[in-house]
């Protein structure tokens, strides 16, 4: 029997206070099937903060779509604020195709935006 390579990765932890979730990968509609549930215990409580991390996402169709699209129900059910780092032209093309850009706050990829959500510099 062969091995199956997981395509997208979730990485999260918290910095002063907002919870940091890196993905990584092919957002797809499994990552959505795979990380759903996972997501939604890691933002489980109220008035919470959460960053998205996509500056490691190669890959976004209608399932990574519908998991952002999740998360940020989730935060406003929580009564939280959500931000989303992405620095990739052709996923800020996709959002903006998709309107969800609208809706969705793209965060500046600087790093004083990112040190004040306490978010680390990524260097090359």
């Amino acid at each position: 029997m062969g091995t199956c390579d997981i395509p997208f990765t979730l990485h999260h932890h918290v910095a002063d206070g907002t919870t940091i979730l890196e993905l990584s990968g092919e957002l797809d509609i499994w990552a959505d099937h795979e990380l759903a549930a996972r997501i939604t215990a890691l933002l489980d409580r109220p008035h919470l903060d959460v960053l998205v991390d996509l500056r490691g996402v190669t890959f976004l169709d209608a399932g990574g779509l519908r998991l952002l699209v999740r998360i940020s129900k989730q935060t406003v059910q929580r009564e939280g604020t959500l931000h989303i780092v992405c620095d990739s032209p052709r996923l800020r093309r996709i959002l903006h195709i998709t309107r969800l850009d609208r809706s969705l706050p793209l965060l500046d990829t600087s790093p004083a935006a990112l040190a004040a959500h306490g978010e680390r510099e990524v260097t090359a």
